[in-house]
């Protein structure tokens, strides 16, 4: 009996440290993919993205491949590599760190094994990837561990999720592993049984963000939350998660659409339908002790006619005093609305606007005698029709001694029917309230407005985005009805500033060396360039085709940046039209270059020196700083056809954003057709996006560039469509606000 004990002990903790190991394991099981970017007869470029969706940071990382058809790596980026089939890569000192949702990619070029096979797919494997992790890993369990006494305990319970009444689920403890669910609003969610054969379906899982324990105090929380789905609207509730000796917890609520909520539940309103992955991370008190709990719901067309609220949610710090305002917050029904106030000790109804005495997150009043703490002070608003809500956080300094301005941030978007123009400021930021001036003498202060003008025009719509002290305004001209009559007179407008005629003087007898079509006339309204609707998508194969004579040619003649600042006719000259699809925008260059240069056969590296063509697009035209992230794009375009922009994991290859094609005459002219996806500002880096819809009337911030060097170290000459008076030209890469314009028009 006593041999069988001890056996029986030996086994456990045999299986306990293999639960341990895997744990560990599961810490680390980021996402790793090989995607094939570019492919020709014998060779391709391809990029291994490593995304860690835990809820941890990953401190260094490798990863190891092979080809099993012959095929070989020649170079690579953004990397340190080593092996010879297999291959590894491992981190370089700035890309060591991953941190959760965000996306590492190293680049790599190979020779193809078979030359006219396809470039191949191997399956890439490292500690870090989920690939090389047990399917215990995967698994809706959290695994709670605590060593005391020498003596190692682990507790196991499996997690599965079960609908209540309607769009309620929740998660329950069971005593063994059962079936994970896949959530929908609907009554009843669909199980993993029922869903075996569909590769949609994902479980919900719970699991912990931290794998040994040296102490008692390292037990960890259990996260756990219930959602309510209503349409596009969500409640999430994670004051259910628990901890097992009554610590102060933290709530990070995320819905899986770059929005997230700090606090322990709140109304979330969705932009669109689709399934979305909610995630709940607690973590006790101030310490990194964390667990997870995911659920995955499906966001419908709402049947009701009720729409949510929006809150636009204000704060500011003036010494002892947290100021918090919702009064532009707005509900398209009309419906009167309530604010529920959170400053860290409860909730309570209040007015539009709420004075808080008090200096730090969840402190008493006797605080504000302190001249600073460490924490920050948390505001928290939901508004709600009564039906439905919209909840908001905002942190702001704890600072007593100082003193904040409000600083309103208005944002315009906009939308055209007809003669009737829809306006929508619900991204502004930092705003108390919001003025309309739709440019013929009418006005509006609601957050969303449509207004039908008496005639077609091009009207100056202004936004004023209202704060405590002083104003912002932003002004955006837009085009109602149809004015395709008057668009020639505008195209032969005379240019705003001297320099504009004189960069136009200079340049304008190289048109005449560059082929002419039946649309040969050259738009020269400064700045601006109107694209009229395709009758059908040109083919992007390099020819300029018949669809192409309805647009007009705009000249790149504008001298930004280089060593040349005055290229001969036959070194280079440039121009530019376009057109558009509901799907694509669509341009067509033809430079005339007598030499193209690559010189850096890594497209990643100082792609900016080599000849190229350079596209600025803000496709809502906010303007603004737009480096280093994705609210407006400068896209480089390679003679090999690689685009390439800097953004939020920085240079990265954007080939699925832009089709290319390009040919060249015996002149030395080369022809470029470009297909573009347009993409919103919500688009995220790390994330699959949706390209947008286009429509007649909508205005982008739009500038077309070409960079010409025949072979030194950095550009001889990079010329521009646009000559923005009082900005750098050459800026545009990183500020919005120097790009020119391009109207959409039927």
């Amino acid at each position: 009996m006593n041999f069988f004990r001890h056996s029986l002990r030996r086994s456990i903790i045999a299986m306990g440290l293999g639960i341990l190991a895997l744990q560990s394991s599961q810490s680390y099981a980021a996402k790793c993919e090989y995607v094939v970017q570019s492919d020709w007869n014998n060779g391709f470029v391809a990029s291994i993205r490593i995304t860690n969706n835990t809820n941890h940071v990953i401190n260094g990382w490798s990863v190891n491949w092979s080809y099993s058809d012959g095929s070989s790596r020649t170079g690579g980026w953004n990397a340190n590599f080593s092996g010879n089939n297999p291959y590894r890569a491992s981190n370089l000192a700035w890309n060591s760190t991953i941190n959760p949702g965000q996306t590492v990619e190293l680049g790599l070029q190979g020779t193809k094994g078979t030359g006219s096979a396809p470039a191949p797919k191997p399956l890439i494997s490292g500690n870090i990837c989920n690939s090389s992790v047990s399917s215990l890993a995967s698994s809706s369990t959290t695994t709670t561990t605590s060593i005391s006494n020498s003596s190692i305990v682990h507790v196991i319970s499996s997690r599965s999720s079960s609908s209540q009444n309607n769009s309620t689920y929740t998660s329950a403890s069971h005593s063994s592993r059962s079936s994970s669910s896949y959530y929908q609003s609907t009554s009843q969610p669909f199980t993993s049984s029922s869903r075996s054969s569909s590769s949609s379906y994902r479980p919900s899982s719970s699991y912990s963000s931290s794998s040994a324990a040296t102490s008692s105090t390292a037990i960890l929380p259990t996260a756990d939350f219930n959602v309510t789905v209503s349409g596009l609207t969500v409640f999430v509730d994670s004051r259910t998660s628990i901890d097992p000796l009554n610590r102060p917890l933290r709530h990070y609520i995320y819905f899986g659409d770059a929005s997230n909520l700090i606090h322990t539940h709140g109304w979330h309103n969705y932009s669109a339908p689709g399934e979305y992955e909610i995630s709940v991370q607690v973590f006790v008190g101030n310490t990194a002790l964390s667990s997870v709990a995911k659920k995955w719901v499906q966001i419908t067309t709402p049947t009701d006619t009720n729409r949510a609220p929006i809150n636009m949610l204000a704060a500011a710090r003036t010494g002892a005093y947290l100021t918090a305002w919702g009064t532009a917050s707005f509900d398209e029904d009309g419906d009167p609305l309530q604010y529920i106030w959170d400053f860290g000790q409860g909730e309570f109804i209040g007015d539009s606007k709420e004075l808080h005495y008090g200096c730090g997150f969840g402190s008493s009043s006797s605080s504000a005698t302190t001249s600073s703490v460490s924490s920050q002070s948390k505001v928290v608003l939901t508004v709600t029709d009564g039906t439905l809500g919209d909840t908001k956080t905002l942190t702001r300094s704890a600072n007593c001694n100082l003193n904040q301005d409000i600083s309103p941030v208005p944002k315009i978007n906009t939308r055209v029917d007809g003669l009737t123009l829809h306006v929508d400021a619900r991204q502004s930021q930092s705003v108390t309230g919001v003025v309309w001036d739709f440019g013929d003498g009418t006005t509006s202060n609601n957050l969303i407005a449509s207004h039908t003008y008496a005639a077609a025009g091009e009207y100056q719509l202004t936004l004023t985005g209202v704060g405590e002290y002083f104003n912002n305004s932003v002004i955006l001209p837009v085009t109602v009805g149809n004015i395709l009559s008057s668009s020639s007179s505008l195209r032969s407008s005379t240019p705003s500033s001297q320099a504009s005629v004189q960069s136009s003087s200079v340049r304008s007898s190289s048109a005449s060396s560059l082929p002419q079509s039946s649309s040969s006339a050259q738009s020269s309204t400064p700045n601006h360039y109107n694209a009229p609707k395709a009758a059908t998508a040109p083919a992007i194969d390099g020819v300029a085709e018949p669809v192409w004579n309805n647009a007009s040619w705009s000249p790149i003649n504008v001298f930004w940046l280089g060593t040349q600042p005055n290229p001969t006719i036959g070194d280079y000259n440039g121009r530019y039209k376009a057109v558009w699809t509901e799907e694509y925008l669509y341009l067509l260059f033809e430079v005339m270059d007598d030499q193209l240069f690559d010189g850096v056969s890594d497209p990643l590296d100082r792609y900016w020196e080599d000849d190229t063509v350079e596209l600025f697009i803000d496709e809502n035209r906010n303007g603004g700083q737009h480096g280093y992230n994705t609210s407006a794009w400068a896209y480089h375009v390679s003679t090999l056809g690689d685009v390439v922009d800097y953004t939020t994991s920085g240079p990265k290859l954007l080939n699925d954003h832009i089709q290319v094609a390009r040919s060249r005459s015996l002149n030395n002219v080369h022809t470029w057709e470009l297909r573009v996806k347009i993409y919103g500002e919500e688009y995220v880096d790390w994330k699959t996006n949706t390209p947008l819809n286009l429509y007649a009337g909508k205005l982008m911030g739009f500038s077309a560039c070409y960079i010409d060097n025949d072979g030194s170290p950095q550009r001889e000459t990079m010329m521009g469509s646009v000559d923005t008076q009082g900005h750098k030209n050459n800026q545009g890469y990183l500020d919005a606000s120097v790009f020119g314009t391009l109207r959409l028009v039927e």
